[in-house]
């Protein structure tokens, strides 16, 4: 399953988007505007309009949450891993290379308070956003700055310490263990996705459903088909 254009819910309005333009605008979940022009619906067009956008509001908060909250999961464990290493001067660098390199996977999905924007993708592609980009390039950036933290460390270590070598392959084990910290709380969130991709593919379904009723009903609407039914190869 996939959403084919980009939806952003607010708590007055739906708005079906594509390169930043509206062509499909639900206000209040009642009033259903198509490239700006207000259609007047009949009993059944309204009650297939309200179950359509009580779909919408109630399942794309929850995929954005979901993405959203793997971020920053990611994000706040390499963080605290950070904390008191090198001066403030490194650590605000460290942190906004983090926060850079994260940014184009969050800019597919936005949160500001009881805003949700959902990017087009499929389900397939979260799962890929979080199993297979997001974690390994977290996961790599991470050995990158914990490895230039412990390159600055060098001579500080060999100065104090004379069994340097001992010293170090013990820092570099730690700092495996740190690695496998983590990447936990994004384990979580992958293994949550997981538990909920059957159940999100039903909800979709089932908007599918409801989304080609309307279409059938409003022929302006089958020109901006949402939730559309991915072939897996896909």
């Amino acid at each position: 399953m996939a959403f084919r254009y980009g939806v952003l819910i607010s708590p007055e309005h739906i708005r079906v988007m594509q390169n930043n333009r509206t062509y499909v605008q639900i206000n209040h979940n009642q009033q259903l505007f198509v490239k700006g022009e207000w259609l007047e619906l009949d009993e059944e067009e309204q009650r297939l309009l309200q179950l359509y956008s009580e779909g919408l509001r109630k399942f794309v908060p929850e995929i954005v949450s979901l993405a959203v909250d793997g971020v920053e999961v990611g994000l706040s464990s390499i963080e605290a891993m950070l904390a008191g290493v090198g001066n403030k001067s490194q650590q605000a660098e460290w942190r906004a290379l983090i926060r850079e390199t994260t940014f184009q996977f969050l800019s597919r999905f936005v949160r500001t308070g009881d805003h949700f924007y959902l990017a087009p993708q499929s389900l397939n592609e979260l799962d890929n956003f979080l199993n297979r980009e997001l974690k390994p390039q977290l996961n790599t950036l991470a050995r990158h700055t914990v490895g230039a933290v412990w390159g600055a460390l060098r001579d500080a270590l060999r100065q104090s310490d004379s069994n340097f070598e001992r010293a170090e392959a013990q820092d570099w084990q730690s700092v495996n263990q740190l690695m496998e910290k983590i990447t936990l709380g994004m384990d979580e969130k992958i293994v949550e996705l997981e538990a909920k991709s059957a159940l999100f593919c039903q909800r979709m379904r089932e908007l599918d459903h409801i989304e080609s009723k309307l279409q059938q009903r409003i022929p302006l609407l089958a020109e901006f088909d949402v939730v559309v039914d991915k072939p897996a190869s896909n």
